[in-house]
Parts: structure tokens; C-alpha cells; sequence
């Protein structure tokens, strides 16, 4: 059996990729319309507090995601956004800090922290009837 926090990992890899490799994608321009790019950060760091909160749910059980762990996850999410914008800064390979991304991706981890929170409480809900 692979260890319960393997899926974040995995995840966390290629969102180290996709946002710090210079042309991770390749050269070929995508046209997409403006703004996408904020809509794919709110996604991947959602996605990760998702992989992160079903990590811990595999790695005990799902009654153990509670609103505080929800919380620390979309923290973390937050954080590596966060940190990620900055070493793009600081790297200087063709990538660019943006207070927008970071807003994006803030809003897309706790987005999927919220959601997880009230699914859980629907499902006990539904259980306890």
C-alpha cells in the first residue's frame, strides 16, 4: 500500500512545476482569455488542499476531517502560493510575481477547505437519518 500522503506529494511536484519551470508547457502560446491564468492557480491550489485533505482522510479516517484540519490545509495551500510568487520573483527565469495569483490561489484553498466542511456535514446528516 503506498504511504497515505503520497497523492499530496505527487500533486505538490507538478504544482512546483507548473509554476516555477520557465516554459513548463513549452513554447507555444495557448490563447485562452484573459484572466485564465488566475482560474488555473484557484484550481491547482484548491486541488492541492483537496489531495491534502484526502491524504489525511486515507491516512486515518474521514471523521477526522474536521473544520480544523480543513483550515490548516487551505493555510498550507495558501502558504505555497504564497512562497511560490516569491521565488518567482526572486528566481529570475521568466516567471512574475502577481498579488492577483496569490489572491487566487487563497481563494481556491479555502473554497475547497469550506466545501469539504459542509459535504461533511451533509454526510452526517444524511447518516444520522
Amino acid at each position: 500500500m503506498l504511504p497515505a500522503w503520497i497523492m499530496s506529494v505527487i500533486t505538490l511536484v507538478i504544482i512546483l512545476w507548473l509554476t516555477l519551470a520557465p516554459n513548463p508547457l513549452g513554447r507555444e502560446e495557448i490563447p485562452v482569455f484573459p484572466g485564465a491564468d488566475k482560474i488555473v492557480h484557484g484550481l491547482m491550489f484548491g486541488f492541492l488542499t483537496f489531495v491534502v485533505l484526502l491524504d489525511w482522510a486515507r491516512g486515518r479516517d474521514f471523521a477526522s476531517v474536521r473544520w480544523p484540519v480543513c483550515l490548516v490545509a487551505a493555510l498550507f495551500s495558501t502558504a505555497l502560493g504564497t512562497g511560490i510568487e516569491f521565488l518567482q520573483r526572486s528566481m529570475h527565469l521568466g516567471r512574475s510575481f502577481e498579488t492577483y495569483d496569490i489572491v487566487a490561489d487563497t481563494v481556491g484553498s479555502f473554497t475547497v477547505g469550506a466545501a469539504w466542511i459542509v459535504a461533511e456535514n451533509c454526510r452526517k446528516r444524511h447518516r444520522a437519518n
